[in-house]
């Protein structure tokens, strides 16, 4: 079973994580008990989210568990996540075992404050590329929906909001292969031009 960590903090876009966690859930409908979706936050206070979404988290950064799959969304509350010790040394302890680590939308800052993007490709909100190529000029900035680093951990980015379903799709695709995406895909009715 792969174990997947979905980071939360305040004023996190909705879409960036609730998107993915929908996506990655979805391969138990296809091939049950193959994932565990844990959403993590820094306490276990419900989280407001950018829109109001109040989310309650499942787990604390404090755990002791090592995680297959990161994942770390943007949003307005990217500006003190990326600055947050818990935060970044949560990244970096899971890191040391991940298979595949991944942002979407701003949450590339997250990543690149950690310092793991430096001399990797990068992507994020098309509204944040130049910010995030001055800001860290060590980083290849590419306007693309997704871009992925082969490396160990694989780390993948997608750019804003709703690009973090297609990520979702093309990590379901890497580790459980074509029939299984088509599975999820086909239960999400999602359009077929967009995967």
């Amino acid at each position: 079973m792969y174990r997947v960590a979905i980071m939360v903090y305040p004023d996190a876009e909705e879409l960036d994580f609730v998107g993915p966690f929908e996506t990655i859930s979805s391969v138990n409908e296809i091939k049950p008990l193959s994932i565990e979706v844990t959403i993590v936050a820094k306490t276990m206070e419900a989280v407001r989210c950018y829109n109001g979404l109040r989310v309650l988290p499942d787990t604390t950064f404090s755990g002791d568990v090592d995680y297959d799959i990161l994942l770390v969304p943007g949003g307005e509350g990217r500006h003190r996540a990326m600055y947050d010790e818990d935060v970044i040394g949560f990244i970096e302890k899971q890191t040391r075992d991940l298979i595949y680590l991944c942002s979407v939308c701003t949450g590339a800052f997250v990543l690149a404050e950690a310092g793991i993007l430096e001399d990797l490709k990068a992507t994020t909100h098309h509204s944040a590329l130049n910010e995030l190529e001055r800001s860290y000029p060590g980083i290849e900035v590419l306007e693309e929906r997704i871009v992925k680093n082969d490396t160990e951990p694989k780390i993948w980015l997608a750019a804003g909001i709703s690009a973090g379903i297609d990520l979702s799709i093309e990590m379901i695709k890497d580790v459980f292969g074509e029939d299984i995406k088509a599975g999820v895909t086909e239960r999400m009715e999602y359009p077929s031009n967009c995967r």
